[in-house]
């Protein structure tokens, strides 16, 4: 195949007042070298597998007229939401909010659009999605606190990340049918069902509160990320999913192609034995990720162009 997912390379550092003038040099090098006659490659990952990543960067570093500076350590403990409250030292409060599938809506017994539409009428900080399809509710004034508990709990919205598994809690997945027109199958409409059963799995194996990173998506397109899921799930046609294994708990390691066009039951028959085995035969602090790579059942993807060896 001539596409494939990519992570993103590491090439340096920028300042917070250099950022938007790199931002806007990468953008002027991807409208100088990017791809106009194959659209399907026309992104800027392909522009530097094709140039090559070294000459990119000296190009940018010649546009700038300044090289970037070293790279920083950093290191990432999770990729996932911190959920339920949290304080400021400056006396301001933070809410999390469980969403799933990142859906604001009403339905019976769980009423979170008109919750929030309520709390929109006095809470003086911010509404912010997050990257993992949730919502939080940020800089709280300590006397609203009680008000915004209040009206989530009496429409039946309050926190409850604490009741669900961790794989349901981290679970992503795209609008895909009856949305989105590029979906082959369903995604955020399915995915909860899914869970249900895979979450008899989790707990009768002791691994409720284990993150285990599962995506879902309707189409190829990975809106959801499914190709950084510890278990990604693509859909190829209605009730049909291409299952991908092995991302890395962090995100700096793709996942690869196990099993094709499985339905409902082959995907459950084909997971149960591996979160058996995980359960039991894991190292100390491995995630599900690392154990199907470390037990052989994938290869690990190192780079978007190993994605489909």
């Amino acid at each position: 195949p001539e596409t494939y997912p990519r992570l993103a390379d590491l090439i340096g550092f920028a300042s917070v007042d250099d950022v938007v003038e790199v931002c806007e040099k990468i953008v002027t090098i991807q409208r100088d070298w990017g791809n106009r006659e194959n659209r399907k490659r026309s992104r800027f990952k392909y522009t530097i597998d094709v140039a090559g990543l070294p000459a990119v960067v000296a190009e940018l570093h010649q546009r700038l007229g300044y090289p970037l500076g070293e790279a920083k350590p950093y290191r990432f403990t999770s990729s996932t939401d911190a959920f339920g409250w949290a304080n400021s030292p400056n006396g301001l409060s933070h809410l999390t909010l469980f969403i799933e599938g990142g859906r604001i809506h009403d339905v019976p017994g769980y009423g979170l659009k008109s919750a929030l539409a309520e709390i929109a009428e006095f809470h003086t900080g911010e509404f912010r999605p997050t990257g993992n399809q949730n919502l939080v509710l940020g800089n709280i004034e300590l006397a609203h606190r009680p008000r915004i508990q209040e009206i989530l709990e009496r429409h039946g919205a309050g926190p409850k990340a604490e009741q669900l598994t961790a794989l349901r809690r981290d679970a992503l997945a795209c609008v895909a049918l009856n949305t989105c027109s590029q979906a082959f199958a369903e995604a955020e409409r399915y995915l909860p069902s899914l869970l249900d059963k895979l979450d008899t799995v989790i707990r009768a194996h002791g691994l409720a509160e284990d993150s285990i990173l599962i995506r879902m998506t309707g189409c190829p397109n990975g809106c959801a990320r499914p190709y950084l899921g510890e278990i990604g799930l693509v859909g190829k046609a209605p009730g049909r999913y291409n299952m991908y294994l092995g991302a890395s708990h962090a995100g700096d390691r793709l996942n690869k192609l196990y099993r094709e066009m499985l339905d409902e039951d082959g995907i459950l028959r084909e997971l149960t034995p591996l979160l058996a085995a995980y359960a039991t035969t894991r190292e100390a602090g491995e995630s599900f990720g690392d154990f199907v790579v470390r037990t052989g059942v994938v290869k690990a993807t190192k780079e978007g162009l190993d994605f489909h060896a």
